[in-house]
């Protein structure tokens, strides 16, 4: 791999980590098509890594007042007295805890099926009726009628966790966990079910973005092992992880003004469109 082709892959993963078309299965096609044959897991991971340095860096004022709220109520004697109460009373410790809850289901996707998932990454064919089925999962918000998003905007506004509830965490980070596969969208389906599950378009975004953060440590943790064997010199993975970083970022800042537009299912028929494409490409070859 060259530092250009680090570049290139780099500023793929910033554009499309955020923006609901997986980053993953958009980096599969992308290496197939500039014909890497060597395996680029680790690589994946580590651009992973300059996108959660975005993710920091955009939400770092929610991230602080979590952590000095979760603080505070730890040091409240009432919290180990009356832990429920407390857990009611303090939206940013039960944020944190929403948190914890959904990464178990995530984690636990990760380690069962680590090695068969990882195989995914040299299947394009597969990585493209994933990108298809990621285009369906963005259909979600559009099927639930009861309450739109616009009757949600004080609610997003006043709470930090709307109706975010307890049983929320796990089915989203359940879903997180299938997103591991390439081909399907982080983002996508974690923010599609929370707002098909009535969850505030803010709290939504808020709530994914904060829950990848866990996960993208964890993948780092799992693939740590592999530095040593990676064929990949060091100064162009650096590369390609301030590009995925910088772009990152800005696609981060769009995606939310996006969503906040109500528009985030227009990505679907991207996802469902370059499915297709692929899927005839790679059966032709």
């Amino acid at each position: 791999m060259t530092f250009l082709e680090a570049i290139l892959l780099g500023i793929l993963q910033g554009l499309t980590e955020f923006l609901p078309v997986s980053s993953s299965g958009h980096l599969v096609l992308a290496q197939q098509f500039l014909g890497l044959k060597e395996p680029l897991v680790f690589f994946d991971v580590m651009l992973h890594v300059g996108t959660l340095a975005a993710v920091l860096v955009a939400y770092r004022d929610a991230i602080a007042r979590l952590a000095i709220g979760g603080l505070s109520s730890l040091g409240d004697s009432q919290l180990w007295r009356h832990p429920s109460t407390t857990f009611n009373t303090s939206s940013e410790l039960k944020f944190i805890y929403l948190i914890l809850l959904g990464s178990i289901p995530t984690g636990i996707i990760a380690v069962l099926f680590k090695t068969q998932l990882e195989s995914f990454f040299e299947e394009a064919r597969l990585v493209s009726v994933m990108l298809i089925l990621t285009g369906a999962i963005l259909q979600l918000p559009r099927l639930r009628n009861r309450v739109s998003w616009v009757e949600h905007r004080e609610t997003q506004l006043n709470s930090p966790t709307g109706q975010l509830k307890t049983w929320h965490a796990p089915l989203i980070g359940i879903a997180q966990g299938c997103a591991i596969t390439p081909g399907i969208s982080r983002s996508g389906t974690t923010i599609s079910l929370a707002l098909f599950l009535g969850i505030p378009a803010k709290t939504a975004a808020e709530y994914s973005f904060l829950l990848s953060i866990p996960a993208i440590l964890g993948a780092v943790v799992l693939k740590v092992g592999d530095v040593g064997d990676t064929t990949i010199p060091l100064h162009i993975v650096g590369g390609g992880m301030l590009a995925a970083f910088i772009v990152g970022y800005i696609a981060l800042r769009f995606l939310l003004v996006v969503l906040n537009r109500g528009k985030f299912s227009l990505f679907s028929y991207y996802c469902i469109a370059l499915g297709v494409i692929s899927l005839l490409i790679a059966l032709i070859q």
